[in-house]
């Protein structure tokens, strides 16, 4: 099993090492030619922004979805090689440098490494990947026999496998010459970060994700966005959220400068100023402060 888990990372990585240098010096590929890469990712967003159906009498039904839900994992693939760009618009897929690729087989690496160190709570099925295939699949059987080893995982152990990558280090080599390494753990820290900070985002309002967010017009409608109604965010809104002021009351150093509005009450109004203040030396009353945890003599 060792030798067999071994040519297939080879292969894998050969693979990878193509699909990269095709990208930067061909045409700009079809989206749909590679499904690993693409069940890969479903596969992160399905971990990291489970579906929780459990959820549905206790908060609502607007808390049942997940990342796979809302499609999630195939926008991960575009941010992921959208984000490095070389500034050259004649080289790669619109001047970028495609990484989903080379992560999605080194998130594969991490979860045979997984397999073989029997860290894993439940067997692979390929029953799970079906479950991350959609209408838009062209060919589902297709699909489902060029998924790699982290999709075929629990949700539980594809994290424990991202976790597993705190212990790849990566060397980049220049001809004879070491050019730097590079600790993959970063890569799942990312990946989750990416999916989460994504997930909660605006992003699934812009609908088909073409041009840049300042090309594209957005309805700000809580409808649109899964997340938005999750959490109840009503949309973006000028200064929502922002720093309104600092607090201060009648006789405090708290609160200093204009005022910019007054928070009525019957007992003692509260000022929303403009400046925050400073503590004055003594203006607290400590004196009948007792140490909770007094120093043994």
């Amino acid at each position: 099993m060792g030798d067999a888990s071994l040519w297939n990372r080879i292969l894998r990585g050969s693979t990878s090492a193509w699909r990269t240098l095709e990208a930067l010096v061909g045409p700009e590929p079809d989206p749909d030619t590679d499904v690993h890469t693409k069940l890969t990712f479903r596969a992160v967003a399905d971990a990291v922004v489970p579906e929780t159906p459990e959820l549905a009498d206790e908060l609502g039904p607007e808390h049942v979805p997940g990342g796979a839900s809302v499609g999630l994992g195939d926008f991960l693939v575009v941010y992921v090689d959208d984000l490095f760009q070389f500034g050259l618009p004649d080289v790669g897929i619109r001047g970028n440098l495609p990484l989903a690729g080379p992560v999605a087989d080194l998130i594969d690496a991490a979860a045979l490494a997984l397999l073989e160190r029997g860290e894993n709570e439940d067997d692979p099925s390929h029953e799970r990947v079906v479950d991350l295939l959609d209408p838009t699949d062209r060919d589902p059987a297709a699909s489902a026999g060029a998924t790699g080893t982290f999709a075929t995982l629990s949700r539980r152990d594809r994290l424990r496998a991202l976790g597993r990558l705190e212990g790849f280090e990566l060397e980049m080599r220049a001809f004879d010459g070491e050019l730097f390494e590079f600790d993959a753990g970063l890569v799942g820290q990312l990946v989750v970060g990416f999916a989460e900070m994504i997930y909660y985002s605006e992003w699934q309002g812009y609908g088909e994700f073409v041009r840049a967010p300042n090309e594209l017009t957005h309805p700000n409608d809580r409808r649109t966005v899964q997340s938005w109604r999750q959490t109840g965010y009503p949309g973006t809104a000028p200064g929502y959220a922002a720093l309104r002021g600092y607090l201060g009351a009648e006789g405090s150093t708290l609160g200093d400068g204009e005022t910019w509005t007054t928070i009525d009450d019957d007992s003692s109004p509260v000022r929303l100023t403009h400046g925050s203040g400073s503590f004055r030396e003594n203006d607290y009353d400590t004196s009948d402060y007792e140490e909770p945890y007094p120093e043994v003599a």
